[in-house]
């Protein structure tokens, strides 16, 4: 595990660049008051790095992470390849992930890419060293969040399935042994080459299923290696580099990923006021719910954070103030962010950040096509 501060760090995510008015010291000397330690910063606004392909403006950070540091407070650098700027899609439109139809995910929201795309990848190399180049030295930083909430899709792009079908045949040699692994004499699906092989969405099989899970799962393991692995050429010795999970999403298998990071960070969102009552109320839970209900949800999504490398965790993001929609907008009992907070540390967390410190003024997003169930989810 990486060396983390002896405290527990406190603080929220941060996004001066949000605000439609000049209030950054105000901002910082009011996180300076409330005590904060940390603040996470850059995540979410890659067309703000780079308005066009190739022109880069990176110095608006400057003032953020300077005025932290004066204060104090320490700083998460972000890495923002999980929201695409508008150009590289319109330059780019083959990078978008499509369904088990064939549809193109539409713009608009957020992490609409195949992320192993060459053409994706080569603008996210750039934009992330760019950064980190610039920021690495910066004394305020002490580590790196690569990507946000990875694995919520399941691309189903052509040369998704191409390299899965390629993966089949390294694993299994050749179509006779997939054939007998995989029990294919049922319903007639024995292939005799694997051009034999069908797409996923017409699948009825389980061991399939199984495996285009576990394949997709890898491919986001890889994707934030390969970005932990960029990062580390630039950061300096103690800095930590991890990235936040969100363990709904599909196209992820924690174990593995967190294996190629320092320490694992994720975003525990619960339901709160009578949900945090002892003993709970009575609850149906909706089709689709992505909060957590009840006080034992609570500290079991600290274990299952936990559990991703059995070392203590970070959480980047959990409750602070209204999220996803109208019906979600249950601010806290007096005390209980407080309870909260003691539960996560009590099961291992290092750092408590919240999302985030302002509310949006222009508006509440939220993306269609993640969640359980695929109901809507704020962005985070």
């Amino acid at each position: 595990m990486t060396d983390l501060p002896p405290r527990v760090l406190f603080g929220a995510a941060y996004y001066h660049e949000y605000q439609p008015y000049e209030r950054l010291k105000t901002d910082l000397d009011l996180m300076s008051e409330a005590k904060f330690t940390v603040i996470r910063v850059g995540e979410s606004v890659w067309s703000t790095w780079e308005p066009e392909n190739g022109r880069f403006e990176l110095d608006w950070l400057r003032p953020v992470l300077d005025g932290a540091h004066e204060r104090g407070i320490s700083v998460v650098l972000g890495t923002p390849t999980y929201a695409v700027p508008p150009w590289l899609a319109r330059q780019y439109p083959e990078i978008a992930a499509e369904d088990a139809t064939g549809r193109r995910a539409a713009w608009g929201g957020r992490q609409e890419v195949d992320i192993t795309h060459p053409a994706f990848r080569f603008h996210a190399e750039r934009v992330i060293r760019a950064i980190t180049a610039r920021y690495a030295g910066h004394p305020a930083v002490i580590g790196f969040q690569v990507d946000n909430e990875p694995g919520p899709r399941l691309p189903h792009n052509h040369g998704v399935f191409q390299r899965f079908v390629d993966d089949l045949r390294q694993r299994y040699g050749d179509v006779e042994t997939l054939n007998r692994e995989w029990g294919l004499v049922y319903w007639s699906h024995r292939l005799s080459t694997w051009a034999d092989l069908w797409k996923p969405e017409g699948n009825a099989q389980p061991q399939y299923e199984l495996a285009w899970r576990a394949f997709q799962a890898r491919q986001t393991t890889e994707f934030i290696a390969w970005q932990a692995g960029i990062v580390r050429e630039y950061a300096r010795p103690g800095q930590f580099v991890t990235t936040c999970l969100a363990y709904w999403s599909p196209g992820l298998e924690d174990d593995e990923l967190t294996d190629g990071l320092d320490v694992t960070a994720g975003n525990p969102y619960y339901d709160m006021q009578d949900s945090l009552t002892m003993p709970e109320p009575p609850h149906a839970k909706l089709p689709g719910q992505w909060m957590d209900h009840g006080a034992w949800a609570l500290h079991q999504s600290a274990d299952r954070i936990y559990s991703s490398r059995q070392e203590p965790f970070l959480v980047t993001e959990t409750n602070a103030q209204a999220i996803g929609g109208t019906s979600d907008n249950r601010p806290a009992f007096d005390g209980q962010w407080r309870q909260a907070a003691w539960a996560l540390v009590a099961r291992g967390a290092r750092m408590i950040e919240y999302w985030h410190w302002h509310t949006l003024h222009s508006h509440r997003c939220a993306h269609p096509d993640e969640g359980r169930a695929g109901s809507p989810r704020p962005v985070t």
